[in-house]
């Protein structure tokens, strides 16, 4: 879907992260795209809804905009003539599954139950992930519930994405306190987490002269102790 390109000011566009397929927008990313506005090049059109103004393609570029420039600075805007909602949803997961950012596997299974929502196929889902059919429906199994005022849910649903160090909950209902620890959780398993500390400690890397380091870790085998004993 291609629409006509004009000059607005970044004031007017408008994020709604019902439509966004990202389950964040990635600060580090954000200053990458700082530096190379701030050395002279020039980044794509951020694409919106032609009425709403909605961004459907481009918010880590429209944040390093404001972050050089100001939010009154004017933007080249690629304004998408929209049918609807729907529309606007298959179009921001095509087009971030393609460039920028890659998606990581929280964002492709976000991705899966946003389109699924709106009725989409899993073979228009494919299609707009670049992945196979069959691989959709295993990014469905990744998911728990949980309270939507946690704030961690996929937009129309009461669903959560879980990483890969608690994808053991999988089908279970996370509290609002879980959830919301969620979003700080690390992306990989907590056994290499563990695996890492030990071998760390092991080869006597671990700055133990760190003290709010050592009370951390000292709290830590407290509270494995008394879960072990639970």
């Amino acid at each position: 879907m291609q629409g006509e390109v004009v000059q607005l000011p970044l004031a007017k566009l408008v994020e709604d992260f019902d439509l966004y397929p990202r389950h964040a927008v990635d600060t580090a990313h954000v200053q990458s795209l700082v530096f190379a506005l701030e050395s002279g090049a020039t980044l794509p059109p951020i694409i919106a809804d032609k009425r709403s103004k909605k961004i459907t393609d481009g918010w880590h570029r429209a944040r390093a905009y404001r972050r050089v420039l100001g939010p009154e600075a004017v933007v080249d805007v690629e304004l998408g003539p929209y049918k609807n909602k729907a529309e606007m949803i298959v179009d921001a997961v095509a087009r971030n599954a393609t460039h920028g950012r890659p998606f990581d596997a929280i964002d492709r299974t976000r991705s899966v139950v946003m389109l699924r929502t709106i009725g989409c196929s899993d073979a228009q889902i494919g299609l707009a992930l670049k992945v196979p059919e069959a691989r959709v429906e295993k990014l469905m199994v990744k998911l728990a519930s949980a309270p939507k005022s946690s704030g961690e849910t996929i937009p129309g649903t009461n669903r959560i994405a879980l990483k890969r160090s608690v994808i053991h909950l999988a089908g279970q209902t996370l509290t609002k306190s879980q959830a919301q620890t969620h979003a700080m959780l690390p992306g990989v398993s907590f056994l290499l987490i563990a695996r890492q500390l030990y071998q760390g400690l092991l080869e006597k890397m671990v700055n133990l002269e760190d003290e709010k380091l050592v009370k951390q870790l000292a709290e830590l085998r407290d509270l494995l102790v008394r879960s072990i004993a639970a």
